[in-house]
């Protein structure tokens, strides 16, 4: 219950990148206010929808399937760096959300996000060019 009530009163999202970037190689991002969790579900999103949006007459399985071609599972991962000089990894396996606004790819962690923590820089490592991307910092999960 705890955590309903700080995702409704705290839960938000930052934007890490005030226009749309290129991705690829390594690219450091610094936020203009450190970020942190409060929950432990908290993830980075790649907001790809410059490039990809799912069709009407599409199936979520065959939108799925072509995100995954086009951006695939373990191509990118991202180290959280705290203020203390801690990381945090978070990565792609092929997670994604989407409505009819926007396609989010979303790297998170196999650990969880403490939440005891704020990160002052975010590194992002991309194997593939991701053009047109924002990214975005989600500090909670249901």
């Amino acid at each position: 219950m705890k955590e309903f009530f700080l995702i409704l009163l705290l839960g938000k999202s930052v934007l890490l990148t005030p226009s749309p970037v290129s991705l690829q190689g390594t690219t450091t991002l610094v936020p203009d206010e450190a970020i942190s969790a409060i929950t432990p579900g908290a993830c980075l999103e790649i907001d790809v929808s410059g490039t990809i949006t799912k069709n009407d007459e599409e199936g979520i399985n065959e939108f799925r399937d072509r995100i995954k071609a086009l951006y695939p599972p373990s191509t990118i991962e991202a180290y959280l760096t705290g203020g203390d000089g801690e990381e945090l990894l978070v990565s792609y396996t092929g997670g994604a959300t989407y409505n009819a606004e926007s396609t989010r790819l979303s790297l998170c962690s196999d650990i969880g996000v403490p939440t005891d923590l704020e990160f002052v820089k975010v590194v992002i490592s991309s194997k593939i060019t991701i053009e047109k991307a924002t990214v975005r910092w989600k500090n909670h999960k249901l």
